[in-house]
C-alpha cells in the first residue's frame, strides 16, 4: 500500500504540472498494485479521460493549422493511452480524410463507430465517408439510424437509397438514371427495370405503334409502357416523342397510372401547384427532370401505392 500511495502522490504532483501521461501512468501502476482500491482505478480512468481529451484538442488544432503529421502524432498517442479508445480511431479517420485517403478513413470511423455507436457526431461522419466512398448501403443504414432522432436526416437517407438504387442498375437502365434530363424513352426504361406491377402486367392486345419506337435498343421497354397507356401516340403523326424531355407536370400524370397498377390511387398527386412535391414524391425544382428524380419518385410512389405502403 505505501508504494501504492507514493506513486498516487507523484500522479497528482505530475497532474499538477500538466504532465498527464506520467500521471496516468503512476495511477494505473498503483490501480495494480492494490486493486481493491478503487480510488486508484478511478483517478487513472478520471485522467485518461483528460489526456484524451487534450490530445483530441491537438489532432483539432493540427488539422485547422493544415499539419497534418502532426495530427497523425496526436491521433496515434490517444490509441497508445488506450487502443480500445473510439475518440483514437476518429481522430485518426479525420487524419486520414484529411490525406485523402478515404478507405482509410473510412476502416478507422467504422472501428470507432464499432466502439462507441451512440455517438451521433461520429455517426454522422461515417456516414459521410461512406457516401464519399460509394457505400450508398451503409450510408443509408447510418442516415436512417440518425433519422429515428432527427427527422433533418430522413432526406439524407433517401438520397443514399436512390443512389445505391442506381449505381446498381443494368447498364441501359443506369445510363437512364444517370442522365440530367430525362425523355420519355429514358423514363419507360426505368419504369420497367423499377417496377415489376409495369415490367409483370399483361399488356392489352391492340396497342398503338409508334414509328419512333422502331430499331431503339428500348423498344420493348417503350411498346410495353404505350400498351399500358403511360405515352400516348399521336394519331396523326404516330410518334409518341421518345426523345421528349419529360416534364415535372408529365411524370405526375405517369406517376398516378404507376400507383393504380401498384393498387393504390396517389389521390394527392391529381392537383395543386406542385402535386409532386405536396405528396411527399418529388421535392421542387427546375421543370427539368432527371433520371435521379425519376428513380427517387418512382420508388416513393411505390412505397406509397403498394398494400400497407406508407409516405
Amino acid at each position: 500500500m505505501t508504494r501504492a500511495r507514493t506513486l498516487a502522490a507523484k500522479a497528482d504532483a505530475d497532474e499538477a504540472v500538466g504532465h498527464l501521461r506520467d500521471a496516468l501512468d503512476g495511477y494505473r501502476e498503483a490501480a495494480t498494485l492494490v486493486p481493491a482500491d478503487e480510488r486508484f482505478a478511478a483517478r487513472a480512468k478520471e485522467i485518461e479521460g483528460a489526456l484524451v481529451a487534450r490530445r483530441t484538442g491537438e489532432v483539432e488544432a493540427a488539422l485547422k493549422a493544415k499539419d497534418v503529421p502532426a495530427a497523425r502524432r496526436a491521433a496515434v498517442s490517444i490509441l497508445e493511452v488506450d487502443p480500445q479508445e473510439a475518440a483514437g480511431y476518429r481522430a485518426l479517420a479525420h487524419v486520414a480524410e484529411a490525406e485523402g485517403a478515404l478507405e482509410d478513413a473510412w476502416s478507422a470511423g467504422r472501428r470507432a463507430h464499432e466502439i462507441d455507436p451512440a455517438d451521433a457526431a461520429l455517426t454522422e461522419f461515417l456516414a459521410s465517408l461512406a457516401t464519399q466512398t460509394g457505400r450508398w448501403a451503409e450510408a443509408e443504414a447510418l442516415y436512417e439510424s440518425l433519422a429515428r432522432t432527427d427527422p433533418a436526416f430522413a432526406q439524407k437517407a433517401a438520397a443514399a437509397r436512390v443512389e445505391f438504387r442506381v449505381q446498381n442498375l443494368p447498364t441501359v437502365a443506369r445510363r437512364a438514371a444517370l442522365s440530367p434530363r430525362l425523355t420519355r424513352t429514358q423514363l419507360a426504361v426505368l419504369l420497367v427495370e423499377l417496377s415489376p406491377e409495369v415490367r409483370d402486367a399483361r399488356v392489352p392486345a391492340g396497342a398503338d405503334v409508334a414509328v419512333d419506337v422502331v430499331d431503339r435498343p428500348e423498344r420493348a421497354a417503350l411498346v410495353r409502357t404505350i400498351g399500358l397507356g403511360f405515352f400516348p401516340v399521336s394519331r396523326e403523326t404516330h410518334l409518341v416523342g421518345a426523345d421528349v424531355p419529360v416534364s415535372r407536370a408529365e411524370i405526375a400524370t405517369h406517376l398516378r397510372r404507376l400507383a393504380a397498377l401498384a393498387g393504390g390511387d396517389l389521390a394527392c398527386a391529381a392537383g395543386g401547384a406542385n402535386p409532386l412535391a405536396e405528396c411527399g414524391i418529388l421535392p421542387e425544382g427546375s421543370r427539368q427532370l432527371s433520371g435521379r428524380d425519376a428513380v427517387a419518385a418512382i420508388e416513393a410512389t411505390l412505397r406509397m401505392s403498394r398494400p400497407g405502403g406508407s409516405r
